[in-house]
């Protein structure tokens, strides 16, 4: 395999050592290179560590496939692929593979055989140095065990990705009875740093949560086969029962047979009646001969695609029965709840938690708990009752946890606080982060957040313990998605725009008087693509001069209101310019650049976006909460009280390269350019539509051009009202008016004559059906 193509022959990326190595896999099977490729793609370097080349070799392949289709749908450009390809360094030799000066955490993800990992965990601790963390990705072993065959039970935990780590965005973490605290955090930060919303399971007890819940479900269709219920009725009913595009059979099929039926086999086990999960389960989870069967034609079989529960005849077969689906989605149903609920009662897990697991790991749309309160407490109970009726007839246990039956009889909904914003007390109790985590919304924002934001920062602010405030988002690609735009239409629609106003002034209260401007020192990390409102917040801690500003090499600023019909309403019309300039002190950089960011909805790179002091330090990702931690401990040295600016330089943060390119260098030229003329809106509308000549020459000519054909191509309305609002607002920052001064007259005057503007419904209706907006064409000057 060519370097070209592939990780290289001598299994190593161009410039990657062994000493380059941070994370170690074991075990490169499916789950373990897609785990490779995950911490790859993250910026890590990864070892791969399996008993043969040609294993490794597969895995090569594997990553190499998923790189390519990942290529082919614009995820990552060739030179991102190769790099992400140069960071995976594979072998056959623990002694090479542990040796690395680097290597601080090792995951194994070997197949389901106690005795294996056993061997496994003794020669990690044999060749690591003592300070390496050692996970297991096991979904159904018992942790403590792997711990015991090691000299360092206090640095052994359990790490468990879902199927494929490097697409799924959820993972459970736990230690084993003897893992420090230290374990337990760098398995939250190591997962976190693989882009995962990272569960804490406060409890040892093998298969976690999300495993005893959804093996349970596939166990619930394999029984509905071995009943005899056709396999089209079976799979719509899993569908129907908690929102899902595919059915729990079709799910086997894709993840693969054996998966399944191995996790039942371990759950099940009776040879440890002490173990705390059979304890409670009892013969719950012993699989039906069906699936013994067709697990025996898998492993016999050439061809293991042929082996299957749903057949190609029977894939595209709709129920005939909707009775049936009913029942079928009631056991379905009961199966999930009695798991769900069984785990909080074991202190496995908290409530809001499981909600949470369930929506990312298994993408559903709501979680078992906010699903009952949904159906009520009654029609939980009734099939709950009916279905653990079904197993008393056949002989198999069904736990019904008393919580359920509790909750029942006070025909109560579950006590679930689903809030968008989660808070950690970490370093005993001395740093409070605040984190947006709503991936299925990208962490947009809309009012529930920021409430919920008011009240975090504010409890913080007053609590005795925390001295430092991190500000962070859940770990997508999105840092934050700007504002709940179906909210924006539904009220215009209603006529309701006094609601966007009172709306609009509240989340600047909560930004620049709640968050920013008040309280204790505080470190927002900006990781990821920032839009609109999300630009926005982090501008208002860029100014905010008790707080810093950490971004990394996967940060974007992008404004994109303009497009939609508006203008930035979280003053991001004054933030950006005063920001610019009291960084640069450059007046006209400060206006050019934020005409053109705004006006054009263009983006800035992490070098523009720390070259014009809008961000204290630019570093890699996979060294952000690294970084923050440094910043922190400072904070907490010097009192609580903020850092100077002498004094955050004197920390030698390690920074990436923060230089313009060449191309960088002249976009800003051609800003200034562009951007400071006379008649600046309807000149920047000739150019853009081919009515005036730009007098410029080659590769610069064509970049004026697609700049000028972006502002022309946005609201003609947005774009002359923001460019009104840059110019005042920027003259009156510089006639010493305060920014609520400044914000007031934008939300009294502006706001809602541009809301109640036809491009403002066309704008954002577009983007919500992702086409493009149609806006009324004719020169507005």
């Amino acid at each position: 395999m060519s370097g070209e193509k592939g990780l290289g022959t001598n299994g190593a990326g161009p410039g990657l050592a062994w000493n380059d190595v941070e994370i170690l896999i074991v075990g490169a099977g499916t789950m373990g290179a897609s785990l490779a490729q995950a911490y790859a793609q993250s910026g890590f370097g990864v070892g791969l560590l399996d008993v043969s080349d040609e294993i490794l070799e597969r895995a090569k392949r594997v990553i190499d496939k998923e790189l390519v289709s990942a290529r082919k749908n614009g995820l990552f450009s060739d030179a991102q692929a190769a790099e992400i390809r140069g960071r995976i360094r594979t072998s056959t030799s623990y002694a090479e593979a542990c040796r690395g000066k680097a290597l601080k955490l090792v995951i194994e993800t070997a197949t389901e055989n106690i005795e294996v990992k056993k061997r496994i965990f003794s020669q990690l601790d044999e060749f690591c140095p003592p300070g390496v963390v050692l996970a297991t990705n096991s979904s159904s072993l018992d942790i403590n065990i792997l711990a015991r065959q090691t000299a360092r039970p206090d640095k052994v935990v359990w790490m468990h990705f879902f199927y494929l780590p490097h697409k799924n965005r959820a993972g459970e973490y736990a230690g084993s009875e003897s893992a420090s605290p230290e374990s337990l955090e760098a398995a939250a930060k190591y997962m976190k740093m693989a882009g995962k919303i990272a569960t804490p399971i406060l409890s040892s007890r093998k298969g976690g949560a999300a495993d005893v819940i959804f093996v349970s479900l596939l166990l619930e269709a394999s029984r509905m086969v071995a009943e005899g219920m056709d396999i089209p009725s079976i799979e719509a009913a899993g569908r129907v029962a908690f929102g899902m595009p595919l059915g729990f059979l079709g799910l086997m099929d894709a993840t693969g047979i054996p998966l399944g039926i191995y996790t039942m086999h371990s759950f099940s086990d009776a040879s440890n009646p002490d173990d705390p999960l059979f304890r409670a389960y009892g013969n719950f989870f012993s699989p039906p001969e069906c699936y013994e069967a067709l697990l025996k034609n898998y492993l016999a079989a050439t061809d293991k695609s042929s082996v299957r529960w749903v057949a190609p005849e029977e894939a595209n077969k709709t129920a005939g029965d909707k009775d049936l689906v009913t029942r079928l989605r009631d056991r379905f149903r009961a199966v999930g709840f009695m798991t769900a609920v069984e785990c909080v009662e074991a202190g496995v897990i908290t409530l809001d938690d499981v909600d949470r697991l369930c929506r990312n790991a298994f993408l559903w749309p709501e979680g078992p708990f906010a699903l009952m309160n949904r159906i009520g407490m009654g029609e939980v109970i009734r099939i709950v009752s009916e279905r653990a009726e079904l197993s008393r007839t056949q002989g198999i246990d069904f736990p019904v946890p008393r919580r359920l039956v509790s909750q029942a009889k006070k025909n109560e909904p579950w006590p679930l606080d689903p809030s968008p914003v989660v808070v950690h007390l970490e370093k005993d109790g001395k740093i409070a982060r605040i984190m947006i985590s709503n991936p299925q919304t990208a962490n947009a924002l809309d009012n529930r957040v920021f409430e919920d934001l008011k009240s975090a920062f504010r409890k913080a602010n007053q609590q005795d313990g925390p001295q430092v405030l991190i500000f962070d988002s859940a770990p997508i690609k999105t840092f934050i998605a700007g504002a709940n735009v179906p909210a924006f239409i539904q009220n215009i629609n209603r006529g309701n725009f006094q609601g966007i106003k009172d709306d609009t002034a509240n989340w600047q209260d909560v930004i620049f008087h709640g968050m920013t401007g008040v309280g204790k020192p505080k470190i927002a990390i900006v990781d990821g693509a920032a839009f609109g409102g999300g630009v926005e917040v982090a501008l208002a801690f860029a100014l905010d001069p008790d707080s810093v500003v950490v971004i990394t090499d996967r940060t974007s600023y992008t404004l994109p209101e303009t497009k939609l019909g508006i203008f930035p309403g979280l003053r991001g019309t004054l933030t950006l310019p005063q920001v610019i300039f009291k960084s640069t002190g450059d007046a006209e950089l400060a206006v050019a650049f934020s005409r053109y960011l705004i006006l054009s909805g263009g983006t800035a790179s992490p070098r523009l976006i720390k070259h014009l002091g809008l961000a204290d330090f630019l570093v890699p990702a996979r060294r952000r909460d690294d970084v923050a931690a440094k910043l922190a401990r400072a904070v907490i040295e010097h009192g609580g009280k903020p850092l100077s600016r002498a004094e955050l330089a004197s920390l030698e943060v390690e920074e990436l390269p923060a230089e313009l390119t060449p191309e960088e260098k002249e976009e800003l030229r051609i800003v200034k350019d562009l951007f400071l003329r006379k008649d600046l809106v309807p000149t920047l509308y000739a150019y853009g539509r081919g009515q005036a000549e730009i007098f410029f020459s080659g590769e610069i000519k064509a970049l004026a051009e697609r700049i000028a054909r972006r502002v022309a191509n946005n609201s003609p309305h947005a774009v002359q009202v923001t460019d009104v609002l840059i110019s005042q607002g920027y003259a009156g920052f510089l006639k010493g008016k305060s920014l609520d001064e400044l914000a007031k007259r934008e939300l009294d005057f502006y706001l809602v004559p541009t809301f109640e503007h036809p491009d403002a419904l066309e704008g954002l209706t577009a983007l919500v059906e992702r086409r493009f907006p149609e806006f009324n064409r004719m020169l507005p000057f």
